[in-house]
């Protein structure tokens, strides 16, 4: 699972064709406008792979920015479901936070709360036995970096959340 506002074309690009791996990305897009401007719906991986990727591609820019609601939404109607389907011996989050309240337009803008991030933790501990792994990958506001790496790490504790 990847939740960095930017789409992971490295990490898409890898498995394309592995139908061992389950890569869903929750992203900005604005119909490619948006760095990378990789990550569109329709890219479902290809081969034996097909199916197997996974795009939340938002489009719209920030009027108004994505946050929790949209987020958490994503998580019960797309990546839960998809998840639970593909029952992994392992979650991988890309665990960026420029997704995060706090980041200006230019690198993300979206309002995403750290909160949030750790209640979409909480669900990924649902899946294979709990064994969630979270690889820090990004932002740019120390606060809200902190702030969410925090709520993540709580969530995986097992602490109860508000």
């Amino acid at each position: 699972v990847d939740w960095d506002v930017h789409h992971g074309n490295g990490t898409q690009q890898v498995f394309y064709k592995d139908c061992n791996v389950l890569y869903i990305s929750l992203h900005r897009y604005d119909d490619g406008n948006f760095f990378p401007g990789s990550g569109a719906p329709e890219e479902v991986g290809s081969g034996p792979g097909e199916g197997f990727n996974v795009n939340v591609a938002w489009t719209g820019g920030v009027d108004p920015p994505m946050g929790d609601s949209e987020y958490l939404a994503a998580f019960r109607s797309v990546v839960m479901p998809i998840a639970h389907a593909f029952s992994p011996d392992i979650v991988l989050v890309s665990a960026g936070f420029d997704a995060a309240d706090g980041h200006p337009t230019p690198l993300g803008g979206y309002k995403v709360s750290a909160k949030c991030f750790g209640h979409m933790t909480h669900q990924l501990m649902n899946l294979a036995g709990g064994r969630v792994v979270l690889a820090l990958e990004g932002g740019h506001d120390l606060t809200a970096i902190c702030d969410a790496s925090e709520a993540c790490i709580s969530a995986l504790l097992g602490n109860e959340l508000d």
